[in-house]
């Protein structure tokens, strides 16, 4: 099964570089944190995904949006990325169904990575540090009933 890459880079004035591949699929995008920062929201989403809900959130290009919808579906995770411009019409773009291996570990390992990051807190804010505790816990609960089951 595909695994999915996500990789930020450094932010600069509140713009943040970041590389997705699946597979075949790769988007190559900067992301705004005008209105709310996207990487807390991602997190926010990952913890809620873990609980069994269907979430999405935004990675606002300006004028451009990139929706990323995750869907839980018994053991497999649906991945839905939509674009949106000024018009607020939303178009799929790409969808991916995997697992939690392929699909919510990639990204909270990319949210930890990003943590470690230098860089200055006027170009981007942390994540809260108390919900990425939630999500690292969440994880390894996950992790451990997975590996209980095999």
């Amino acid at each position: 099964m595909s695994k999915l890459q996500l990789t930020f880079g450094i932010p600069k004035d509140g713009w943040l570089p970041t590389n997705l591949k699946i597979s075949d699929f790769e988007l190559e995008f900067v992301i705004s944190n005008i209105h709310e920062n996207p990487t807390d929201k991602m997190c926010d989403a990952l913890i809620l995904c873990l609980k069994g809900a269907e979430t999405e959130f935004q990675w606002n290009l300006e004028p451009d949006i990139y929706f990323f919808k995750l869907t839980p579906i018994r053991n497999l995770i649906k991945l839905s990325i939509l674009e949106s411009d000024e018009s607020k019409v939303q178009n799929q773009i790409y969808e991916f169904n995997g697992d939690f291996n392929s699909v919510i570990l990639p990204m909270y390992r990319s949210l930890k990575k990003f943590t470690t990051l230098e860089f200055d807190k006027t170009d981007w804010e942390k994540i809260v540090q108390i919900k990425l505790n939630k999500l690292t816990e969440l994880i390894a609960e996950r992790k451990n009933y997975l590996q209980q089951r095999v």
